[in-house]
């Protein structure tokens, strides 16, 4: 594996590359170089992006949300007063920001500028696990944010486990998708939602899988009784409530998949953030994998790049380039073409 020695400004990493890949489309064609990749900025404990604009929010595990110039430059708190503002997405003008307990808007003025804060949503169900939100405007311009399981393995109570939707203004709360244990990351492709979902711990190595899965609204994703395909400790012997909708693509165990993106730049294909495995006897993940779709379904994953740390989520700049967060160096990278 080469590594490169990279300098943004007065920043400088070295990172390890193992595959790049492009392909032109109708609209865009880029390239990526592993020499033009970048640390783009510091964020303390970096999480979900949203690109607003020129504007780069992110969001964090700590108590406040951060915006940069998406071409790069300081980053600076705007937000402030949360308890784990995980979630960022933006439409227009407005942010909105899910932390563990609720969904907050804002105005977006010149320069990253927040004003006119108001919660829209609150008494998110939240156990202290799996409480990281995950936000997204839907094609229907609906918010849609995630809602962790409140254990590894065990029953969900209420809107635990689950994905919902709502109005811009917080109301109409709606459950879309069920049996999911913890989603934290999720997008869109020729209208259809795909969303990841980490697998259960404590069962070995190589069991049950990580998930890519298709939204069918309402659908029913086997949690607590399955992990894939794999009957779940505990739930072995208990009926399902529903027929589970089985994965549309199984990722290896314990990679943690999160943060989900369809790149223009790479011909419709998802890049997805590998967070990396945390009791496995020998790690996996911790990469940016490339999801490539046929015929609007996932046919394989295969590695897109490594030594970004441990990668939360990835976007695409307004040019193209791939922007990855990594929570545990508290950085933002930029590989541009």
């Amino acid at each position: 594996m080469k590594v490169f020695s990279l300098t943004a400004g007065l920043l400088s990493v070295r990172i390890g590359f193992l595959a790049f890949a492009a392909v032109a489309t109708a609209t865009s064609s880029v390239a990526f170089n592993p020499a033009q990749a970048a640390l783009l900025a510091r964020v303390p404990a970096a999480r979900e992006m949203a690109v607003c604009g020129d504007m780069l929010f992110v969001g964090t595990k700590g108590s406040s949300v951060y915006a940069l110039p998406v071409s790069g430059g300081r980053a600076r708190p705007v937000a402030s007063g949360f308890s784990a503002p995980n979630g960022v997405a933006c439409t227009g003008n407005r942010l909105f920001v899910a932390s563990r307990n609720s969904v907050t808007a804002f105005d977006i003025g010149p320069g990253g500028a927040l004003s006119g804060r108001r919660n829209i949503r609150q008494g998110l169900a939240n156990s202290g696990v799996h409480s990281l939100r995950y936000i997204g405007v839907g094609p229907d311009s609906r918010l849609y944010v995630s809602l962790g399981s409140p254990c590894n393995i065990c029953q969900p109570r209420g809107m635990q486990g689950t994905i919902v939707s709502m109005k811009q203004d917080g109301s109409d709360l709606r459950r879309v998708a069920w049996g999911v244990r913890n989603s934290v990351g999720f997008d869109w492709h020729n209208g259809a939602m795909f969303f990841t979902d980490n697998g259960a711990d404590r069962m070995g190595d190589n069991i049950p899988p990580d998930e890519l899965n298709e939204l069918r609204l309402g659908g029913f994703y086997g949690f607590p009784y399955f992990g894939g395909g794999i009957r779940l400790k505990g739930f072995e012997n208990t009926r399902p409530p529903a027929q589970q909708i089985p994965p549309a693509l199984d990722f290896q165990a314990h990679v943690a998949t999160l943060g989900i993106h369809f790149f223009r730049s790479l011909g419709g294909d998802a890049l997805v953030a590998e967070h990396g495995s945390w009791n496995r006897s020998i790690p996996v993940g911790r990469q940016v994998v490339r999801v490539r779709f046929q015929g609007g379904r996932p046919v394989s994953a295969t590695t897109f790049a490594r030594g970004v740390g441990r990668p939360v989520d990835v976007k695409e700049a307004p040019d193209g380039s791939v922007l990855v967060s990594d929570d545990a160096g508290g950085a933002i990278y930029a590989f541009r073409g």
